[in-house]
């Protein structure tokens, strides 16, 4: 197996990214040469980073450590296609795994990893770090958590695992990561909510407002009723709160909660913001002019948005 050296170029990077790759960007619009894995491993001038090297894809195993537990099939396949066409605009980032010779562990690339197999590549492009596995994979955790879409259960689960496998508290994480303690904190509440709640929130069909409304019951199986009855009603988050505070005052699920339409939108809207954004979002106003409010804790959350 050979390694190829070639001189290195800068991205405008995070020191978290650039303490994995070095030099090399794990953002595609900073390289625009792609690594064929066909041709540019047999190809002497191809602008490639240093201690790349090409390895079977099957001895490649992910990395427990991925917080991210969905990946969606119409975006590998689309990946797969741009691998099998264009190459890779990136390596993979890869440790050696020394109970298994031979063998390496992703800290970042589980997708391109996915999609090169989708592609039918026998080889990939990869990158390998040397250094603990307790670093590189909390590394690799706060990496993910900086720059994948996860999903609210996703990310919940990635704070969760720094705080219990890697001894830091709840603010010790949220500087890591660059976000509000009280997002790291509201994330983990979810946690509590039973599994078929967990997953709901992890398929999309509630969102986290919606997973702190039913918190609030705290009785699992109050809260197993009125999540039955938001999802058949298509209630949306003020809605669920308002019926939760009935439920608490001794109410039924028979009626539907009424808000006002303009607030119930608003606050509909907000909440749909805040679940993509993940982060405090406001809407003031009324239904024909006001303003958006979005918050932001950290140079790096600012960078995210």
């Amino acid at each position: 197996m050979s390694v190829t050296e070639k001189p290195q170029r800068r991205g405008a990077l995070g020191k978290g990214i650039t303490s994995l790759l070095g030099d090399f960007s794990e953002n595609p619009k900073a390289n625009h040469t792609s690594v064929s894995a066909a041709a540019a491993a047999k190809s002497e001038d191809a602008d490639l980073p240093r201690g790349l090297l090409y390895v079977d894809v099957l001895s490649i195993e992910p990395n427990p450590a991925q917080p991210r537990k969905l990946f969606e099939e119409k975006a590998l396949t689309e990946l797969a296609t741009s691998l099998r066409q264009d190459g890779f605009l990136q390596p993979i980032v890869v440790s050696r795994l020394e109970e298994k010779p031979g063998k390496y562990m992703i800290v970042a690339g589980e997708r391109r990893w996915r999609a090169s197999q989708l592609a039918g590549l026998k080889e990939v492009p990869v990158i390998v770090k040397e250094g603990a596995a307790d670093d590189l994979l909390r590394l690799a955790l706060i990496e993910n958590i900086q720059r994948q879409d996860l999903n609210i259960i996703e990310e919940a689960e990635a704070y969760s695992a720094l705080i219990k496998d890697y001894g830091l508290t709840q603010e010790q994480c949220a500087d890591r990561v660059g976000k509000d303690r009280t997002t790291v904190t509201n994330a983990l509440r979810l946690l509590s909510l039973p599994k078929e709640l967990q997953d709901d929130l992890l398929e999309d069909r509630l969102t986290m407002g919606h997973g702190r409304a039913l918190l609030s019951l705290e009785d699992k199986k109050l809260i197993l009723r009125a999540r039955d009855s938001v999802i058949k009603k298509q209630m949306n988050v003020r809605q669920t709160e308002q019926l939760c505070k009935s439920l608490k005052r001794g109410g039924d699920l028979s009626d539907r909660p009424r808000v006002p339409k303009n607030q119930a939108d608003l606050e509909y809207l907000a909440d749909n913001l805040k679940s993509k954004l993940r982060t405090k979002v406001k809407i003031l106003g009324n239904g024909v002019r006001g303003k958006i409010e979005i918050s932001y804790f950290s140079a790096q959350e600012l960078e995210r948005l």
